[in-house]
């Protein structure tokens, strides 16, 4: 997966590639280990708060499996992570808690909370895999929080704890365009 422009790269000297030049989406975010499992808000449940959980890429595809890439009007490269379910909801830290590993849930979009809903890229050694980081705490004194999940089995909880380069496996995601369940 890419969120850059479709084709050859750019060279050094040309301009940022235009918001409306790249790929938002949607994709279903697939984990790394055995590439089994994908983002899934928890029983297609369209409550606020929801959790979010590994879960088999079901066919025909559905869109609490789907997301895109919602840029931040307020914070460049950052993006919220959004599902295509009707509810607009967005990826979220749990609201609050003071517990790490954090467990991501879905809320809507809200500014007071925006560093817990805003997520960046980071690569790992894997080509094609990327750690998913949080805003929230983001600093030079901390560890990034990234998405992993508690376990590497059907339905285990999504949580952000910090980034762990010897175990980089266990927190990276691939992104599928959707539709290709190849």
């Amino acid at each position: 997966m890419s969120i850059t422009a479709k084709g050859a790269a750019a060279p050094a000297s040309s301009p940022a590639i235009p918001i409306e030049k790249l790929d938002l989406g949607p994709y279903n975010i697939q984990y790394l280990p055995d590439g089994h499992y994908v983002l899934d808000v928890n029983g297609n449940n369209p409550a606020k708060g929801a959790g979010v959980i590994g879960y088999t890429l079901k066919v025909p595809q559905a869109g609490n499996q789907q997301w895109l890439f919602v840029p931040s009007p307020d914070a460049p490269g950052w993006w919220y992570l959004q599902t295509l379910m009707d509810t607009r909801f967005v990826l979220t830290l749990q609201p609050g808690s003071t517990v790490v590993p954090t467990p991501v849930v879905m809320t809507s979009v809200d500014l007071a909370n925006a560093d817990r809903q805003l997520w960046s890229l980071l690569s790992t050694e894997e080509p094609g895999y990327w750690y998913i980081q949080s805003k929230f705490g983001a600093n030079n004194s901390n560890a990034p929080l990234v998405i992993g999940l508690t376990d590497n089995k059907v339905e285990a909880s999504a949580v952000a704890g910090p980034i762990s380069f010897t175990g980089f496996r266990a927190q990276a995601w691939g992104f599928r365009p959707v539709g290709n369940a190849g």
